[in-house]
């Protein structure tokens, strides 16, 4: 019998560095449609950049189901029961897509009301509307990606991640040269090809867990249980999601309020912090999975010890990426924009809002252990709490009460990391009694390849 891996931070890596490529190459599908629609003309890029975040928001809504799969399929593959770890899946799979398709059809009937609450102007209506009515048809693809993308998680097949982002990149660009300029489609062209690319991921994401994933013998079990316990994992990730967004929101008003230079000043940091983000989310996924396995078969201590382990490697993921942003940040905000104001803004601003980052560490490596455990309530309070208690006050207090601009944005943004970490903390401390929901079965035998 082969012992089990001591917990370190190159296992924590081994299965963070596919969720790192997946994360940084789905940022570049973001991307290339702004480039196309940039070139296409203003207007077509104005409908773009107003309907996209509305989109984004039906996948978040989607998106924190996947956790609790990941979460479960973690557990319950860890303490050696793969029927359970089919049954998890096949359940969270049918209500993906069910939950998905409810979600797209909400957003295709309420496109237009929705758009002309955000002030769409008139010009730009009619292809936001139609970008988003494609879109409502690939929100039930994207639902049943995340979650298969959460199971095969689940059992340590964190390259699914990766290949179906890969995948998804190498549709989504020739199609949407081809649709966006030589089929004259516009916005509606780039539109359709995110569907493309979205149901070919799709449909990838389900051969492969066709072959990875342990399929279930005999129809023991109630799904509705299955769904009961998902669900209770599942929706304060989607709230803590959907208020993450919706803070994001009254921070880029904030910045619009202070000049149309401290706004593009704030998008570019942002997407600056975006990339530090994607790396050390990928570092957490990672723990949550390790975490769950472990606390699947009992092991407390092993479980903490990938919390610590992980821990190392998140200190590494924000210092790298950090060091290199200091060195060439200037050139590379330069080569981003040719105004010197907005240039200056940003590059004032960027010490400060990698410093932010710093608390985020403690705070994510905790949390992973916990949402491994199932605990999402407690993170869902701790962030409300930071956001509304700091981050949205002091933000507008010291960026424009005070007049500090970005700095106090992102003074705001570090008082919310170190509140939220000392609150995430102080559950972890707690995380010492045996729960209830963490003693399953005794392990079975099996050969299903991990």
């Amino acid at each position: 019998m082969t012992a089990p891996e001591p917990p370190g931070p190159r296992g924590v890596w081994r299965l963070a560095y596919p969720l790192l490529i997946a994360g940084l190459t789905q940022i570049t599908v973001n991307i290339v449609d702004t480039v196309l629609l940039a070139r296409l003309s203003s207007g077509a890029l104005g409908a773009f950049s107003l309907a996209a975040p509305v989109y984004l928001i039906a996948l978040i809504v989607v998106r924190g189901w996947a956790t609790a799969v990941q979460v479960q399929v973690a557990r319950r593959h860890g303490a050696g029961r793969p029927d359970e770890v089919a049954r998890v899946v096949r359940t969270g799979v049918l209500t993906a897509l069910a939950a998905g398709a409810a979600v797209g059809a909400v957003l295709y009937a309420a496109a237009t009301p929705v758009l002309l609450l955000l002030g769409a102007p008139e010009d730009i209506l009619g292809r936001a509307t139609a970008y988003l009515h494609v879109l409502a048809w690939a929100v039930p693809f994207a639902a049943v990606s995340f979650t298969l993308q959460g199971a095969c998680a689940g059992i340590g097949a964190t390259r699914a991640a990766m290949y179906h982002a890969l995948l998804v990149n190498a549709v989504n660009l020739p199609v949407g040269l081809l649709l966006v300029f030589r089929a004259g489609l516009g916005v509606t062209g780039a539109a359709l090809a995110t569907l493309a690319a979205t149901a070919a991921g799709c449909g990838y994401l389900l051969l492969y867990a066709r072959r990875r994933l342990p399929r279930a013998v005999g129809r023991s079990g109630d799904p509705r249980e299955v769904r009961r316990e998902l669900w209770r994992i599942g929706w304060p990730e989607m709230s803590t999601l959907g208020i993450g967004y919706l803070n994001e929101a009254l921070l880029a008003g904030f910045a619009a309020r202070m000049g149309t230079h401290e706004l593009a000043a704030h998008r570019i940091v942002d997407n600056l912090l975006l990339v530090v983000f994607t790396a050390l989310a990928s570092g957490a996924s990672a723990i949550t999975v390790l975490a769950g396995r472990e606390l699947g078969g009992g092991d407390r201590e092993r479980a903490d010890a990938w919390q610590h382990a992980g821990a190392r490697l998140l200190l590494l993921l924000l210092a790298v990426p950090s060091v290199l942003v200091l060195a060439f940040g200037r050139p590379l905000i330069s080569l981003v924009t040719a105004d010197p104001a907005v240039a200056a803004a940003a590059w004032e601003t960027t010490p400060l809002a990698l410093l932010s980052m710093a608390p985020m560490v403690l705070a994510m490596a905790r949390g992973a252990l916990l949402r491994a455990a199932g605990d999402t309530r407690a993170l869902m309070v701790a962030s409300v709490i930071s956001d509304y208690v700091l981050l949205i006050p002091l933000g507008w207090f010291l960026g424009l009460g005070l007049g500090l601009g970005l700095p106090g944005l992102y003074l705001a943004w570090t008082a919310f990391a170190v509140l939220y970490a000392g609150l995430v903390h102080l559950r972890h401390a707690r995380f010492t009694r045996p729960s209830p929901e963490l003693k399953l079965p005794p392990r079975q035998s099996t050969t299903t390849e991990t």
